[in-house]
């Protein structure tokens, strides 16, 4: 099993017991030697959990009282989390060795030699994703089948944690893309009659899923039962409209009267030749069923199956080793995606362009930046679904874990979009570079559109990069990635007001927006127009229905509170601003190289809003060029906006988080002399302003800190100037 960065790699004292085993895919199970394992109290159990869902990674202390206790933990909350930690430690300690060990502040269990059943599940589908891709349909359907057989009910059944739900629904998605992908292999099997009465009892647990009515629809109608086809319809259009008020989508729609009109293409069209089993044949109309790679659902696509190309010789060239799969793996978009109307007809513009130049020489690549929060993804994958229609061959999607610890490793990538496109496992070549190159040439010929979420840099992006100019590809990244030559750049800033309004009364209720403007006003100036604020806060109040808006505008009102306030469930503003502080390192240089992590900090105790250059070099106790390299290092960071040359601001969130990392990570002393820096330079301004309008004026007491310590040489800045950065 792979280790993620920060968990030991091996157990203390010896191998792990081979004999744990833990169960979350139902009420929570834990057996050693057979015997289940004593976790009475509830306290315990939904730790075990969470470090279950982690598996293999350092959890930290945090993490767990958030965990356990949600938005209001009680202020005992870490002893508690210490002290169940032990309890737990002394039960899983019978099989000898102590699985649960303490790393680096945090906790992490190990589940080497032990069987988890999530982790045995995934690793079914993975398995069974490949069997698809490698022609063996019947095998894939039978992993799917063991792989589904380790459910035992509903996912962390019992359990009532506030990080409970999101998981367990979660859990639940990927259930149901199994299931889904089962059934269509079992359509293309001709297994229908059988598939019948198990896709029956799913949709009447879950009425409302599509896609498990679609492929009952279609086991009906193969079975000889149109009538019985046609009332699933029927049924599902029912409890749609009177549990959401929604119609069915298109795609059951289309069957609905391709089943009607008894279209032959329901029955699947046959397949001859030695390659018959080389793809996953018809599943509904129009919406033919392709093996996705690992990490995503069942992915569908229009039109039916092209023809495989025999091999021309022995070895694995592009049209042997690749038949002509079109993936789907775009991840579903906001229903109410709000604003962004320049940015998104600016990606759409690139996107139409990319589809109409037909393979042309130069490949188009669109890079949509800004800092963690501001709403990249979303825009992203809303222009990618828009224009998916205009690249016939699919849409493929990797999420670069660019602001983990560990990314994605470009070759990991590559061979998940390789399996996608239909290449066999056995076929995809070990090295990273022949990876690459079969990528470029299984794409050569074809118009498919390419999503790479949360890049890290340039250097990760370019190997997954297609040569054809038939294709298009979306970045997205919050560093600027300067390195990615020819790029259409799309650069992210905060909402502005309307842009905010129209986001938040989509997300929370017009209703509910308007019957209280002056606090949603106050929420809005709160959340400085970050999008994904503005989701927590709705979320919150949705969730909450006897808060008012101005009760959660008075909570955002305390400043040292306002980031504790903008979390919910796994989402939290904080968090995301930590994942891009993380990243930043030292950019180097001549002589003493600053610190961009320590510029940060101080930036977020410095006196106004905007700050210039020499501003903040006597803040930052650096020279000129010095301050230049690391205000423009967190500039394309995504951490700094520059609203003018040789000017400087944060956001108005990133600046609270600054200052809590200052009140962290420096000294009371450190904080001050920075303040003292910065204030004398201001004065300094002052008094030369003053000399200049007043010569005859008696000079004024000279700053402590004169400003030529911190002068640009190319200007100098006037006393005006510098009262309004301190104002």
């Amino acid at each position: 099993m792979n280790r993620t960065a920060g968990c030991p790699d091996e157990h203390p004292g010896g191998p792990a017991a081979e004999v744990w085993r833990y169960g979350i895919l139902g009420a929570l199970e834990v057996r050693h030697g057979g015997r289940p394992a004593a976790l009475e109290r509830p306290r315990h159990r939904a730790v075990l959990t969470w470090l279950l869902l982690h598996a293999d990674r350092l959890v930290t202390t945090e993490q767990l009282v958030d965990a356990v206790w949600g938005e209001n933990p009680v202020a005992t909350a870490r002893g508690r989390v210490h002290a169940a930690v032990s309890e737990l430690r002394k039960t899983l300690r019978a099989g000898g060795s102590q699985p649960l060990v303490s790393r680096n502040g945090g906790y992490c269990l190990l589940t080497e030699g032990a069987t988890v059943d999530v982790v045995r599940f995934r690793q079914g589908v993975d398995g069974a994703r490949r069997l698809a891709c490698d022609g063996d349909r019947a095998g894939a359907a039978s992993a799917l089948r063991e792989g589904l057989s380790l459910w035992r009910g509903t996912a962390l059944a019992g359990l009532e944690a506030p990080f409970a739900g999101a998981a367990r629904a979660h859990l639940e998605e990927e259930r149901f893309a199994a299931q889904e992908l089962l059934a269509d292999l079992e359509l293309s099997l001709g297994r229908h009659q059988e598939l019948v009465p198990e896709l029956g009892a799913v949709l009447d647990r879950y009425p409302t899923r599509e896609g498990i009515a679609e492929r009952l629809v279609l086991a009906l109608y193969r079975s000889g039962r149109q009538t019985d086809a046609l009332a699933v319809v029927r049924r599902v259009r029912r409890r749609l409209g009177e549990e959401y008020g929604l119609d069915p989508g298109r795609a059951i729609g289309d069957l609905e009267s391709a089943v009607l009109r008894g279209d032959p293409a329901l029955l699947g069209a046959p397949r001859t030749g030695p390659r018959e089993s080389a793809a996953i044949p018809a599943g509904p109309p129009e919406r033919q069923p392709v093996v996705p790679s690992p990490g995503t659902g069942p992915s569908q696509a229009p039109g039916p199956s092209p023809a495989l190309d025999p091999p021309a010789a022995p070895g694995p060239s592009p049209r042997s080793v690749a038949p002509q799969f079109r993936p789907a793996q775009l991840p579903p978009a906001v229903a109410d995606f709000a604003g962004r109307c320049a940015e998104l007809g600016e990606l759409q513009d690139q996107l139409r362009q990319a589809a109409g130049q037909a393979g042309g020489p130069g490949l188009r690549v669109c890079a949509v930046t800004g800092p963690g929060g501001i709403g990249k993804t979303e825009l992203a994958l809303h222009a990618a679904h828009r224009a998916a229609g205009l690249f016939p061959d699919g849409q493929l999607h990797a999420d670069l874990r660019g602001g983990e610890r560990v990314p994605a490793a470009p070759a990991e990538v590559l061979a998940g979009f390789l399996r996608a496109l239909g290449v066999p496992a056995g076929a995809v070549p070990a090295a990273a570079e022949d990876r690459a190159a079969l990528y470029r040439s299984v794409l050569a010929h074809r118009r498919l559109l390419v999503v790479l979420d949360d890049a890290r840099d340039a250097t990760q992006i370019r190997p997954l990069l297609p040569g054809s100019g038939r294709c298009a590809v979306v970045v997205t990244g919050r560093s600027k990635l300067a390195g990615l030559v020819g790029a259409h750049r799309v650069d992210l800033e905060r909402l502005d007001d309307t842009e905010a309004h129209t986001l938040f009364a989509g997300a929370l209720g017009p209703r509910r927006a308007a019957a209280e403007p002056e606090a949603t006003a106050e929420v809005l100036a709160a959340c400085a127009g970050l999008p994904l604020a503005l989701r927590i806060v709705a979320a919150r109040l949705t969730v909450r229905r006897h808060w008012t808006v101005a009760a959660m505008s008075a909570r955002l009102g305390d400043h040292g509170r306002r980031l504790d306030e903008l979390r919910i469930d796994d989402l939290a503003v904080r968090t995301c601003f930590e994942t891009s502080y993380r990243r930043l390192a030292a950019p180097g240089g001549r002589g003493r190289a600053p610190d961009p992590a320590r510029a940060f900090r101080l930036l977020g105790i410095a006196p106004g809003s905007v700050i210039s250059r020499p501003a903040a070099a006597a803040l930052l106790d650096l020279s000129p060029r010095q301050a230049d390299e690391v205000l423009e290092h967190l500039v394309d960071a995504g951490l700094l906006e520059s609203p003018a040359p040789a000017h400087y601001r944060l956001h108005d969130l990133l600046r609270l988080f600054a200052a809590e990392r200052a009140a962290a990570e420096e000294s009371e002393a450190a904080r001050r002399a920075a303040v003292e820096r910065v204030t004398d330079w201001y004065l300094g301004g002052l008094v030369e302003a003053d000399a200049l309008l007043f010569p005859g004026r008696p000079p004024a007491a000279a700053p402590a800190v004169p400003l030529t310590a911190y002068r640009d040489d190319r200007r100098v800045t006037d006393g005006a100037a510098g009262l309004r950065a301190v104002g």
